[in-house]
């Protein structure tokens, strides 16, 4: 996500909801966002926000563009997050590979790790903030951006393990980025699907990374 405007000293303009180093803001969008993760969009709710905050209903209207707004910054902040969570993730993990076999061995361990129950919530978030940024512009840039910044670092990892050896060399490391997003994705459809055999769902996605991975 880019870095808010800046406000120089002796600027009159007061911060807006685009200033997201405002203390207020912050302090409002965190307590949206706890409470976006507990109950979804019904548990934005603008007075118990400003109560928990410790701001007045004024102040979460002036920084934000109403009940509508407040939830998509929460959506697209929870999106946010979870996104720099995986980026750290992928770099620690990818980033610690001494060969094409252990590359290839951390890949399916982020696999198995995105298929845990306990991630269950954060696939279906994932999948609802791509799904809200088509219905409105500002959480459309700001997913993008967040998203865009997933797949530079899955990509950047593919491209230092290509440059090793460690891939096919006719296999783009975007699109394997792009790609091995997809089938993380994929596992929205899974969970939905009481009759999938989780051995065969991991065995055909490691099928797929083998394409790619050279060991």
């Amino acid at each position: 996500m880019s870095d808010p405007p800046k406000i120089e000293p002796g600027d009159s303009a007061r911060p807006t909801g685009a200033a997201r180093g405002d203390e207020t803001y912050r302090r409002i969008l965190d307590r949206a966002v706890a409470r976006f993760d507990r109950d979804g969009a019904a548990g934005v709710v603008v007075t118990a926000i400003a109560r928990e905050a410790g701001v007045s209903v004024g102040a979460v209207y002036h920084h934000f563009s109403g009940r509508s707004g407040l939830v998509a910054a929460a959506r697209t902040e929870q999106f946010r997050r979870t996104t720099e969570a995986d980026i750290a993730e992928v770099e620690r993990a990818l980033g610690s590979a001494r060969d094409g076999q252990e590359f290839l061995a951390l890949n399916r361990e982020l696999v198995r790790r995105n298929r845990l129950p306990e991630r269950a919530a954060a696939r279906r978030q994932r999948l609802a903030a791509l799904v809200a940024a088509d219905e409105d512009p500002e959480t459309a840039v700001m997913v993008a951006d967040a998203q865009r910044r997933l797949t530079d670092a899955l990509a950047a990892a593919g491209t230092v393990a290509a440059g090793r050896g460690w891939f096919d060399p006719e296999v783009d490391t975007r699109a394997w980025a792009v790609l091995m997003q997809g089938l993380l994705l994929g596992s929205v459809v899974a969970d939905l699907d009481p009759d999938l055999d989780e051995a065969a769902w991991i065995g055909l996605v490691e099928r797929v990374q083998d394409l790619a991975i050279r060991p």
